[in-house]
């Protein structure tokens, strides 16, 4: 679909990804509440996010303010990002549908809110997990023994160099 023959032909725009979405780490553990009124509610950790698909069978409860629970609730079409791990899983993510009514992400993650007007997430997805996007994610990390890390700023600055238009996103979706 994204041959060299079609490629050759049209000239699409390089966008980074803080042009076409809002990226997002999630909620801190083990913060002390006093007197805030809170609730435990459902997140998603770095185990749940797996390569291509949100695994829920192992969820886990968090105590959130109702502050909190607004700014990290993930909603349909958010794409969730690990930030850190094996060199080899940094950037492992997947499109987030709604699954659990909500549900908010920790801190080692990243969520990715893109504007639907200008991108699909499935598409951003697989451009992320492509080859070109780990050798981003590989290339802009902090490497210590053996572990690989990259914040938000590093994330944002990731250009998009296959940037078709949304009708030729859908197609490649709807393909795939």
């Amino acid at each position: 679909m994204f041959g060299i023959n079609k490629l050759s032909e049209i000239e699409w725009p390089i966008l980074s990804l803080n042009e076409v979405s809002e990226v997002v780490s999630g909620i801190t553990k083990g913060k002390k509440y006093k007197d805030k009124k809170t609730q435990l509610v459902p997140y998603l950790r770095v185990a749940n996010v797996q390569d291509g698909y949100i695994d829920i069978r192992d969820l886990k409860l968090i105590e959130a303010t109702p502050d909190e629970i607004k700014t990290y609730n993930l909603k349909k079409g958010d794409i969730l990002l690990t930030e850190g791990g094996d060199p080899d899983k940094l950037g492992r993510g997947a499109v987030y549908y709604h699954e659990i009514e909500n549900c908010m992400f920790q801190n080692h993650l990243f969520r990715v809110r893109v504007r639907f007007d200008l991108i699909h997430p499935e598409y951003l997805s697989a451009l992320v997990s492509s080859a070109y996007g780990k050798r981003y994610f590989y290339k802009a990390s902090k490497q210590t023994t053996g572990i690989a890390s990259i914040n938000s700023t590093q994330l944002e600055k990731i250009f998009l160099l296959f940037f078709p238009p949304l009708d030729i996103q859908n197609e490649f979706v709807e393909a795939t």
